[in-house]
């Protein structure tokens, strides 16, 4: 019985062999183990999204508004090879990508007919050559914005921490109106409002406007002073954006006057952040509140990278903002500016 099994097991191997043609043998029964489920759904992360044939990603560029600040956008791109590259691309001032963005009001920041001669990516470092229309403006403001538009924009991909900027195939010791661009560039002082002086620097978040009709935040670096020199908290960060943008600049905040900060608690992803009883005004005014707690909630989590939410309260006691339960916490968006 034992070789009769055998000999049967031969044989149909063997018609196996000759149903499948040419296929190898060996592949042939790698095959039985390792079947596909050819129906099985494609898991689509956070960040993907499938448009009929098209996957596209969320993915951040940076733009310029009317009043030279730097507005960080939200904009699905077709994930295709070189995403970088082309994310770059949509930047630069052409009729085109001037047309896809109206809507906002935005301007790409990359000169007209500069092309991206080559990028390399390695171990975190991106060098990136433009062709000489990349040094086509006009001031050292627009100097400095370009360059802190590639530099932000390629730096939202996780695997970019730094940028080599070349012009021609050449690294450049510095630009035409003083940027120094000889060693990688990192993030560093987005749309730079203060006059004063101070030891410290935070980022928080401001609103601002085109034609008082399309509005966006704004990300800006202030410094602040520390007598003691330790590192910045969120309490700072909060001071300073309840202490209101620098005059004439065309940013605003909502916040009421008068309001202060009387203490931060993070615990478990959520900050309790408590003001005093001026802040109870934004309750009379769901729109306005739903704009502060944003703003709020964008401000506190460039101290703290994984917070998920905010609680509002007032003397201790939680309030309501926008159309959010007081029971429930501010959600933390994603996205400063979404298009």
């Amino acid at each position: 019985m034992k070789h009769r099994r055998i000999l049967a097991l031969i044989l149909t191997f063997c018609m196996m062999i000759s149903l499948a043609g040419c296929k190898s043998p060996i592949s042939l029964v790698r095959s039985l183990f390792n079947k596909e489920d050819k129906t099985a759904t494609q898991i689509v992360t956070s960040s993907e999204i499938q448009e009929g044939d098209i996957q596209l990603r969320d993915t951040v560029l940076y733009y310029k508004d009317d009043k030279g600040f730097l507005i960080p956008v939200m904009r699905k791109i077709p994930w295709t090879e070189g995403i970088a590259k082309a994310t770059l691309g949509a930047l630069v001032d052409n009729p085109a990508n001037r047309k896809d963005i109206e809507g906002i009001g935005l301007i790409p920041v990359i000169p007209a007919n500069t092309e991206i001669r080559g990028m390399n990516i390695t171990n975190g470092l991106c060098k990136v050559d433009f062709t000489s229309d990349f040094l086509n403006y006009a001031s050292k403001d627009e100097e400095e914005a370009l360059v802190k538009a590639v530099v932000y924009t390629l730096t939202e991909f996780i695997t970019i921490d730094s940028v080599q900027i070349m012009v021609e195939g050449q690294v450049h010791k510095a630009l035409k109106y003083g940027t120094k661009t000889d060693k990688p560039i990192t993030r560093d002082n987005i749309n730079y409002v203060s006059t004063g002086p101070g030891n410290q620097k935070v980022i928080v978040y401001y609103e601002g406007t085109i034609n008082g009709m399309e509005t966006y935040f704004v990300p800006v670096t202030k410094n602040i002073e520390k007598l003691d020199n330790t590192p910045v908290n969120v309490l700072d960060a909060l001071d300073a954006l309840v202490e209101g943008p620098p005059s004439g600049l065309g940013l605003y905040s909502q916040i009421p006057e008068g309001t202060q900060v009387l203490g931060v608690d993070v615990s478990n992803g959520i900050a309790y952040i408590n003001f005093n009883e001026k802040i109870k005004e934004l309750e009379k005014n769901v729109e306005v509140g739903q704009e502060v707690a944003k703003a709020v909630a964008l401000t506190v989590r460039e101290q703290y990278r994984d917070l998920t939410g905010v609680k509002i309260l007032s003397n201790g006691k939680e309030v309501n903002l926008g159309n959010l339960s007081k029971e429930e916490p501010v959600a933390v968006p994603t996205f400063a500016n979404q298009y």
